[in-house]
């Protein structure tokens, strides 16, 4: 295992700034526009809509599927 020196002179702090400018341009490419709006509640109306019901846990279960998904 390698071993990691930190030069203590150096922040291990993130640019807050950097990583806002980041994530704005990633959203940008994939035309992601946030709703500022947007509350669970409606999240999961527009779920029922699709005839997704939260009670079926299919979303979760689709992540552990992959999770543990052998090789």
């Amino acid at each position: 295992m390698p071993i990691i020196e930190r030069d203590i002179n150096k922040s291990v702090f993130a640019d807050k700034d950097e990583i806002r400018r980041a994530i704005a341009e990633v959203n940008a490419r994939m035309e992601f526009v946030p709703d500022p709006a947007a509350t669970v509640e409606k999240v999961r109306a527009m779920m029922q809509a699709e005839g997704i019901h939260p009670e079926d846990n299919a979303f979760t279960a689709e992540l552990m599927r992959m999770w543990y998904e052998e090789d």
